[in-house]
């Protein structure tokens, strides 16, 4: 029996990567009539300023003020990603006009990438990830990001990445 791909997540970390791996996402979506879910997953902003300091900001500050800090974060991002999303699916619906993209329910999520991109693949049942990738070091076109190649390595569904160079190879 051949797989079917009725839900894709698309992961987006905002970068032109991303922006290519959404046109993936969205041509998927279309050949397969699949819907896509999008999420954005932010540091927690508190734990990453904490840890560059070199001590716990919650021993010196109210523990509300540190989640309105991170709430602020969380909203901030939220507003990006679904500016970002709307433009690149706006650039494209022509193109695919029966491509379905739930743009008012974009996924934001504070903490470790990998682990929330993957937990939320696993609680919604999706059926693969669409996701860009950086390559790091001098033999970048043999690596993944560390992002991407944990979200492969962890990820119960196939998961398809998608370096910046494959923008628009949709044939």
């Amino acid at each position: 029996m051949l797989p079917k791909v009725s839900k894709i997540l698309y992961a987006t970390d905002l970068s032109e990567s991303a922006k290519s791996a959404f046109f993936w996402a969205m041509s998927l979506a279309e050949q397969y009539d699949a819907s896509i879910s999008i999420i954005h997953v932010i540091p927690d902003m508190v734990e990453i300023m904490s840890g560059s300091m070199g001590y716990d900001l919650s021993a010196h500050f109210d523990a509300d003020q540190l989640a309105t800090y991170n709430k602020d974060g969380h909203t901030a991002a939220m507003a990006s990603v679904e500016e970002r999303v709307k433009s690149v699916y706006n650039e494209m619906k022509d193109e695919l006009p029966s491509c379905r993209v739930d743009l008012h329910h974009v996924v934001v999520k504070s903490g470790d990438t990998v682990r929330e991109i993957v937990a939320e693949s696993v609680s919604n049942n999706y059926d693969m990830v669409v996701m860009g990738s950086h390559g790091h070091g001098a033999i970048e076109g043999f690596l993944l990001g560390s992002v991407a190649r944990g979200v492969v390595n962890k990820c119960a569904v196939p998961v398809l990445t998608i370096k910046l160079s494959d923008l628009h190879k949709t044939t």
